[in-house]
């Protein structure tokens, strides 16, 4: 009876086990999602410059606002799922918040598509944003 309870407690801990969704995150994951972030911060100003030029239709711009934030929220998402490998901590934090900086700054200017001054605020940060990764990127 012993050796069932101990068969049984043991199946059930590898089930549990195969179940978790939190792998760890190896170096060339990271720098995966790193480089993945970089060109959503890229594809994000690319974007920003579209509009300020007065070439997308408001139509497109919050459809597209849309697409680059479920990429976004995605992206985040599979990172939360993980943890950093032994060293890695410190870059996964700091793509963990410019991922959620740059969602913030999509958010803010959803409602101002025919504001100049905000679409300018906003590449600059988004810029900031993009260099931040660039520097993660080389740490690790």
């Amino acid at each position: 009876m012993f050796k069932a309870a101990v068969v049984l407690a043991l199946g059930f801990s590898l089930v549990l086990c195969a179940c978790s969704r939190h792998e760890t995150l190896t170096t060339d994951e990271l720098r995966s999602q790193l480089i993945s972030a970089r060109s959503l911060a890229a594809e994000t100003e690319i974007f920003l410059d579209y509009v300020r030029q007065n070439r997308a239709t408001k139509s497109y711009a919050q459809g597209h606002i849309k697409y680059l934030t479920e990429e976004i929220e995605r992206s985040r998402e599979e990172l939360q799922q993980s943890s950093p490998a032994q060293g890695e901590g410190n870059a996964v934090q700091q793509l963990r918040a410019q991922f959620d900086a740059l969602n913030a700054e999509l958010h803010s200017i959803r409602e101002k598509l025919d504001d100049q001054a905000a679409l300018a605020t906003a590449k600059e940060h988004v810029a900031r944003i993009r260099e931040a990764l660039d520097e993660a990127n080389s740490s690790i």
